[in-house]
């Protein structure tokens, strides 16, 4: 019998991006309010460590910005668009 070992598949560097876009639009049309990593996620319908780790690779490639948000919960971290990413996506769009 198999059972199912809780594995994920590996997503490729071509999904990644289109999962990226995906983010940056959300973002964009959500402009110019922070977000938790859990709303993004909920919204892709995706994992939230995946989500994650993609906002931290969009923050090194200068997309988005982030604040730490300190509550209840402990440390939390806000994301948003950089304005100059928003200014040059608003006149693609």
């Amino acid at each position: 019998m198999w059972l199912w070992g809780g594995c994920m598949s590996k997503i490729g560097a071509n999904k990644r991006d289109k999962i990226k876009e995906e983010i940056l639009r959300f973002l964009y049309d959500e402009y110019p309010a922070f977000h938790f990593t859990n709303k993004i996620s909920y919204e892709l319908a995706r994992n939230n460590e995946f989500v994650l780790g993609l906002m931290k690779e969009m923050v090194k490639n200068e997309l988005v910005s982030f604040m730490k948000d300190k509550g209840g919960r402990g440390e939390r971290v806000k994301w948003k668009l950089k304005e100059e990413v928003y200014q040059k996506y608003k006149e693609l769009v």
